[in-house]
């Protein structure tokens, strides 16, 4: 290593993987045979604003939801159900959107929250990409 390389550490690839993480990844939701159902979901990383911002909101709700119970311990399901409201709100869209025996589901926070807590097939996969920094990675 010369001493000029040893001067500065170049950042620019985390850079990129922070810009990559706000701009969000679409991912092809899949059966349990592996298939594509032809579902898109978009999701942003976890280092991005709007996912920071989820975790904040979400743990604000569930604290103010264990007040309101006059308790300051989780509900037994407090785990699962922030897990499906954080992801719930870092994701950015679907298409086209899904239709269940109830109809057709336009993209809206609320009906994110409904097909993640309905099809955990479906929030398994987008949970799996959306913590893990690598699912970023332009490669």
């Amino acid at each position: 290593m010369t001493d000029k390389e040893a001067d500065f550490v170049d950042l620019s690839g985390l850079e990129s993987l922070v810009q990559s993480q706000e701009q969000g990844i679409e991912i092809d939701i899949l059966n349990e045979q592996g298939k594509p159902i032809g579902l898109k979901i978009g999701i942003v990383g976890p280092d991005s604003d709007r996912m920071q911002k989820a975790m904040r909101d979400v743990t604000a709700e569930f604290a103010k939801a264990a007040a309101e119970r006059g308790s300051l311990e989780p509900a037994a399901d407090d785990g699962e159900a922030r897990m499906i409201a954080i992801l719930a709100k870092a994701t950015t869209h679907w298409s086209p959107n899904p239709k269940t025996a109830a109809g057709v589901v336009p993209f809206s926070e609320e009906n994110v929250r409904n097909l993640y807590s309905k099809f955990r097939i479906i929030r398994e996969q987008v949970e799996i990409k959306a913590v893990r920094r690598s699912s970023f990675t332009k490669g």
